[in-house]
């Protein structure tokens, strides 16, 4: 049996000028068994304690499994931001990244290069202000999505019928290659999974860069944590010189421990995990792989934040903070690592022969001023 909700096709646009437009959205959208989102419609979900823009923003956020933007020749009323709020519609639409089909009267967008040559000319005969010109001009210049001209509500209705069945082909392929596949993928982040069912050239690659930035992100509560200087936990505090001076140098070697296994573990893993020249990669290996450096990432942010519980009245405190130093060190190599690696990869792919080798170094720093400071805690 079926399961879930009816496909909902959420239109964006000014109300007043493309009224009768809205009307033909809201029946084609019946018309193709979806449910119709438009906010002069009784079926569209107010929450009495907000205000209209809330309300609207969260109708894309909470209600748009397709969205269409339809922009005539009024811009909209403006909100602090100095936005429209169809501008702000799309934006959420795009954070959410559901698909979305943009329509822009043909009239405006033969006025375009007028009104790029001519920024300061009276325009007031066709938009209602110049904000319209700069709307539109960021949507064609995003280069992420197709703008599609348009005369009457027919020509949006007759090409948003041809996108949403390429939509659904895409759709049902998608749903056909999950069936197919022995892997579990449920563990797999959105950009991952993207990654693995697309496979792009050098998908073994590019999935473990979406992999990463995925696992990193899990910790991301933990990272305020540490940036912030939070901690609830209860302060460390240590009986005598030897005490101190274990407790340092566990924390010391585990870390050491760690950041070696972890370069040993990607530069040798990783090429297990892509498989060789010709071969298709393991994408299990690969999802596994970026976990265990983000079990890594999560360590190394514990260790920060123990470091930080050391008593501040300690003799032992600037020892417990080199120590942290240490840590914090490591902590933005690995995430300079992940936020740089889609940019390497795509980077090295587009080399003609482009080798399955990605080197990851990471190091502990410099250790003197800890050791030397170590060996005053047992004299």
């Amino acid at each position: 049996m079926p399961t879930g909700h009816p496909t909902s096709l959420f239109v964006s646009s000014t109300c007043y000028d493309l009224s009768q437009v809205r009307a033909d959205m809201a029946d084609f959208a019946r018309a193709m068994g979806f449910e119709p989102v438009l906010s002069e419609l009784d079926s569209f979900p107010i929450d009495p304690s907000s205000d209209t823009v809330s309300n609207c923003l969260a109708a894309v956020r909470n209600r748009a499994d397709i969205f269409v933007l339809i922009v005539g020749g009024r811009y909209g009323s403006l909100v602090d931001s100095g936005k429209s709020v169809t501008n702000l519609e799309y934006a959420e639409a795009t954070a959410k990244g559901v698909p979305r089909y943009v329509f822009v009267k043909r009239d405006i967008l033969s006025l375009l290069p007028t009104w790029k040559a001519n920024p300061d000319a009276n325009f007031s005969a066709s938009v209602d202000t110049p904000k319209l010109f700069e709307f539109v001009a960021s949507l064609r210049g995003s280069g992420n999505l197709w703008v599609f001209p348009f005369d009457s509500a027919q020509d949006v209705a007759q090409t948003l019928r041809k996108q949403i069945s390429y939509l659904l082909s895409d759709s049902l392929s998608i749903r056909n290659r999950l069936s197919d596949q022995n892997t579990d993928l449920q563990a797999l982040g959105p950009r991952t999974l993207r990654v693995f069912l697309e496979k792009p050239r050098g998908w073994e690659f590019r999935a473990f860069a979406a992999a990463l930035l995925e696992c990193l992100a899990r910790h991301k509560s933990k990272k305020l944590d540490y940036e912030f200087g939070l901690n609830f936990e209860k302060p460390i505090a240590f009986i005598d010189a030897v005490d101190a001076g274990d407790w340092i140098k566990s924390k010391a070697d585990q870390m050491a421990h760690i950041v070696d296994n972890l370069s040993r573990a990607v530069n040798n893993g990783l090429a297990i995990a892509v498989g060789a020249p010709g071969e298709p990669g393991d994408i299990a290996r690969i999802w596994h792989l970026a976990e265990r450096v983000g079990d890594a990432y999560s360590f190394l942010l514990d260790w920060a934040l123990e470091f930080d519980r050391v008593e501040s009245e300690s003799e032992f405190k600037h020892v417990a903070t080199l120590a942290r130093q240490l840590v914090a060190e490591t902590i933005p190599q690995l995430e300079f690592f992940a936020d740089s690696l889609p940019g390497i990869v795509d980077e090295a792919l587009t080399a003609p022969e482009a080798d399955k080798q990605i080197t990851l170094s990471l190091t502990v720093g410099d250790t003197s001023e800890l050791i030397a400071e170590m060996r005053k805690l047992y004299e």
